[in-house]
């Protein structure tokens, strides 16, 4: 009721999905000790962890119910304000804005604590940076994405997680499920020079021009990059990349790592034959921000036949939901010159 804005904003974001079916499913296969290793980022309270021990049977589950002020399916509704703003019954935020209306003295429950660590990228580490010793396949961390804005301009330009991830303080957490966000984070060109009458030279230039971390920074996305030869009834693959850190499913093996780091650039150039007549080239990109978990959810219901009904029900939903999320951004397009040594370039938006 006092916060209707940045509650409107958390609905949108991941944080208030932090509990989907995704690991809704893999906590019905877990002990109390792995699920809450879980929990400690994706419903991090208390009471939280309190009731999925109750709904889960858990040892060491509190034997009565919650008190009334604690909504019965609190553990269900992922990152919820207090995991951020409250400490020992004590309320923080940052200071309060220059830009803030009257009336911003009134502060009811006793005030807060005004804290500069939320705006600072240390305040997301706790989530989104293992320790140094944890998991790690190829001698990389699963999750690195704080070290990775450490080593980057973005660190030495004072431009912390909040910058890109809460302009203006909404509450929002953009990240690859959003078309915008990886709209500005990617750069994409194509052109096309005519070598000769029956071949075109084809160079792709994909950049990571403005995210302050690895492009994708986890190992569950990736971005696929198409490049097709269209011309009077053709329609031909001419050319692919993939952009992300591919990882067997039980996250032991690393397949390849094709991540844009900050600042970088991946060129690709080939030649295509072609007949006489006139030819585009398009630039088609496509982002699975669930790729590894299509495949992961696939293969667990593919082993596991013998889930109880709940539970494969469960998976199936997260698996439908991670095929589902796939977006393509615009397509880029550019004309084949026709003149031999001339060429043409497009670059996206």
């Amino acid at each position: 009721m006092c916060h209707a804005a940045q509650l409107a904003d958390w609905k949108t974001s991941l944080h208030s999905r932090a509990m989907g079916p995704g690991i809704l499913w893999q906590l019905r296969t877990m002990d109390q000790q792995h699920g809450n290793d879980c929990l400690r980022c994706h419903a991090p309270l208390a009471e939280q962890k309190a009731l999925m021990a109750i709904e889960r049977g858990w040892p060491n589950a509190p034997a009565s119910a919650p008190p009334p002020w604690v909504s019965g399916d609190l553990h269900l509704r992922g990152l919820v304000c207090a995991a951020c703003h409250v400490r020992r019954h004590q309320r923080f935020g940052p200071a309060i804005a220059a830009t803030t209306g009257a009336g911003s003295e009134r502060q009811p429950h006793g005030g807060f604590v005004a804290e500069a660590a939320f705006s600072d990228s240390r305040f997301c580490s706790t989530c989104h940076q293992f320790a140094p010793d944890g998991r790690q396949v190829n001698g990389k961390l699963l999750e690195n994405t704080y070290e990775e804005w450490r080593a980057s301009r973005h660190a030495r330009e004072g431009r912390h997680c909040q910058s890109c991830h809460m302009p203006g303080r909404r509450h929002l957490w953009r990240g690859i499920h959003d078309a915008q966000m990886v709209r500005g984070a990617l750069g994409r060109e194509i052109s096309v020079s005519r070598v000769d009458e029956g071949r075109l030279r084809v160079t792709v230039v994909l950049a990571n021009r403005d995210a302050g971390h690895y492009l994708p920074t986890y190992v569950v996305p990736r971005i696929l990059v198409r490049v097709y030869l269209l011309g009077r009834g053709t329609h031909v693959l001419v050319g692919d990349h993939t952009i992300g850190r591919q990882l067997t499913v039980g996250l032991d093996k690393e397949i390849a790592d094709t991540r844009l780091a900050p600042d970088a650039r991946h060129e690709m150039q080939f030649d295509v034959q072609v007949a006489p007549g006139q030819w585009r080239l398009r630039l088609r990109t496509e982002v699975a921000p669930g790729e590894h978990y299509e495949r992961m959810f696939a293969d667990m219901r593919r082993r596991n036949p013998g889930l109880d009904d709940a539970t494969r029900a469960t998976l199936d939903e997260a698996l439908a939901r991670a095929v589902n999320a796939r977006y393509y951004l615009e397509d880029v397009e550019v004309a084949a010159p026709a003149a031999t040594g001339s060429d043409a370039r497009a670059v996206a938006n």
